[in-house]
């Protein structure tokens, strides 16, 4: 009668203490790090534990959803249905690309600079936009990338052409090949003296000279016999 008594007591000690043996079962902590989110669950079931996100950062090492830092560390002692935090990666840090196009190059670097970019290659082209401006991009604008990444310009240096020969033609004829070539005739100065052999108003001198290459638009001195 006495031990079944014992017996009583030990059990209703056991009801009301709120666990059993199992609860206080001392684990080692496994290793989330490196783990997706549900791998990471799955072996917290398993091993008898649990898991709660306590923060997301970016992470260039681990991919988006993995886990980078847990508490307590691997191998650390932990009760059996005791919970491990983790931090979950955000994925990369990442940037939007600026527009630079139709910006000067100084322009241009600084935005790309000022956004944590780098300059890739540098391209000159001839085309008839402004000289000096940027005129194409890559990545294109709006792309998201990873900080430093380098982002190839590509320049305009303008439009060359080739100083055609006026010399020996009149001011008019002179006048209508340079606008045709894309110049411009913007003095005609006289000889001070004749020329021997040569008409009164004849192309004996230009500069450019024939043959020159010069941006499109560029004025041209003619001096022409008295």
């Amino acid at each position: 009668m006495k031990l079944n008594k014992i017996f009583l007591i030990l059990a209703l000690l056991t009801l009301f203490s709120g666990c059993s043996p199992a609860q206080n079962e001392i684990i080692k902590t496994p290793n989330f790090i490196g783990l997706k989110v549900g791998e990471a669950q799955a072996l917290a079931k398993n091993t008898g534990l649990n898991l709660q996100v306590v923060l997301t950062q970016p992470s260039s090492q681990y991919p988006i959803d993995t886990i980078i830092s847990q508490d307590p560390e691997a191998g650390s002692d932990i009760k059996k249905g005791g919970f491990v935090k983790i931090v979950l990666s955000s994925g990369p840090v990442t940037v939007v690309v600026p527009n630079v196009i139709g910006k000067t190059f100084e322009e241009a670097r600084k935005a790309i600079l000022d956004a944590g970019l780098t300059i890739g290659k540098i391209e000159e082209i001839e085309v008839d936009t402004p000289v000096g401006s940027v005129i194409s991009q890559s990545p294109d604008p709006d792309t998201i990338v990873t900080p430093n990444s380098k982002v190839d310009i590509t320049i305009s240096i303008g439009t060359f052409v080739v100083v055609p020969n006026v010399i020996g033609k009149s001011v008019a004829e002179a006048k209508s090949i340079l606008e045709s070539a894309g110049l411009v005739l913007y003095k005609v100065d006289t000889f001070d003296k004749p020329v021997e052999g040569a008409p009164s108003g004849i192309v004996l001198y230009q500069y450019p000279m024939p043959n020159a290459k010069v941006e499109k638009g560029t004025q041209v001195l003619l001096r022409v016999s008295k």
